[in-house]
Parts: structure tokens; C-alpha cells; sequence
């Protein structure tokens, strides 16, 4: 689709909490915890303690690269550090 000549892609959409727990393969309180928390990506619909959190999937993917990255480099140093 084309809006005064720029390209306009349609929006991501957002998925529960079910559907982004198991994208990330977790139970669905750890995933809530976390997003609570603002350890990962999550976006908090409404006012008050009953909230309602949606997700983006690719969101939940950049964040799961960092973390396991994250993770990687922390064990390679880990495993230098022993050896010297």
C-alpha cells in the first residue's frame, strides 16, 4: 500500500501472552514476570492493576538474540578466565 508516495507496510500485530510464551518456549508466569519487571518486551494495554500485555513477536526475537549472545560471551569469558 502507498500513502502520498511512501510505502506504508501494514503494522505488526500483537499476540498474548499464551502465544508469546510459547514463541519463546516458557511458561506463561515467567514470560508475565519478566515483562512486569521490564526484563523483555512487552506492551501494557490499560490503567490499573488489570492490565492486559501484548506482544510483538519480532520484539521477543531481538530480545532472545541479545540474551543468548549475552549468555555466549559471558561463558567464553568464563572458560578464559579459568584457563589463564
Amino acid at each position: 500500500m502507498e500513502l502520498d508516495g511512501l510505502n506504508w507496510k501494514e503494522p505488526e500485530p500483537f499476540v498474548d501472552g499464551e502465544r508469546a510464551a510459547a514463541f519463546l518456549s516458557m511458561p506463561r508466569k515467567t514470560l508475565m514476570s519478566l515483562a512486569r519487571k521490564g526484563a523483555l518486551p512487552g506492551h501494557p494495554i490499560g490503567i490499573g492493576l488489570r492490565r492486559v500485555w501484548r506482544f510483538r513477536l519480532s520484539e521477543l526475537d531481538l530480545w532472545l538474540q541479545a540474551a543468548v549472545s549475552l549468555d555466549s560471551d559471558q561463558g567464553r569469558f568464563t572458560e578464559r578466565k579459568h584457563s589463564l
